[in-house]
C-alpha cells in the first residue's frame, strides 16, 4: 500500500530536510518526502493528508498535516558547522557516496552494509557510555544525519 522510503520501485526518492513544529509547540528535525516536483510546497498542498517522514533516528512516520503548524528547511548538516577543520569538499555538493565510503555503481548489499557499519559507528546509543564532551555528540548526531540522508539518496 505504502512505498517505503528505500525506493523498492527503483524511482529516487528526493526527501528535505525540515525542521518541524507541531501545534502542541514541539520542534523535531526529519527528512520529508518530497512529491515528483521535488517542491515542498507542492507536497504540503496537494490533497494527501499526512506526510511521510523519516527522524533522525531513522524511523520511518506518517505525520498529519494538521498536526504541523510549520515547516523550515535545514540545510544538510557538514562537519565543518562545528569548527571541525574546513576542506573545500565540504563546500562542494552533497555527495551521498562519499558519505558512505563507497563506489558509485555498488551493490545493494554493500550499500546496505556500509550503512549499516556507518550507523553503528555514530549511534547514540553506543556513544551514550562514554564520558565524551558535548561537541563529539553533537558531531556524531551530525554525521548520523548525514548518513542516514546518503543512504535515502543511494536506495539502498
Amino acid at each position: 500500500m505504502f512505498e517505503t522510503s528505500n525506493g523498492r520501485s527503483g524511482a529516487q526518492v528526493n526527501r528535505a530536510l525540515v525542521a518541524m513544529t507541531f501545534q502542541d509547540g514541539t520542534v523535531t528535525t526529519a527528512s520529508v518526502r518530497l512529491p515528483l516536483s521535488a517542491k515542498l510546497a507542492d507536497g504540503l498542498n496537494n490533497a494527501d493528508r499526512f506526510l511521510d517522514i523519516l527522524t533522525m533516528e531513522g524511523d520511518q512516520l506518517f505525520v498529519a498535516k494538521s498536526s504541523i503548524r510549520n515547516l523550515q528547511l535545514v540545510d544538510v548538516p557538514r562537519a565543518n558547522q562545528l569548527n571541525m577543520s574546513r576542506r573545500a569538499s565540504d563546500r562542494a555538493a552533497f555527495d551521498p557516496y562519499a558519505v558512505l565510503k563507497i563506489a558509485k555503481g555498488a551493490a545493494p548489499e554493500d550499500i546496505r552494509k556500509a550503512y549499516h557499519a556507518l550507523a553503528r559507528t555514530y549511534h547514540h546509543d553506543r556513544l551514550a557510555a562514554y564520558d565524551l564532551p558535548e561537541e563529539m555528540h553533537e558531531y556524531a548526531r551530525v554525521m548520523l544525519v548525514r548518513i542516514n540522508l546518503a543512504y535515502e539518496q543511494v536506495g539502498g
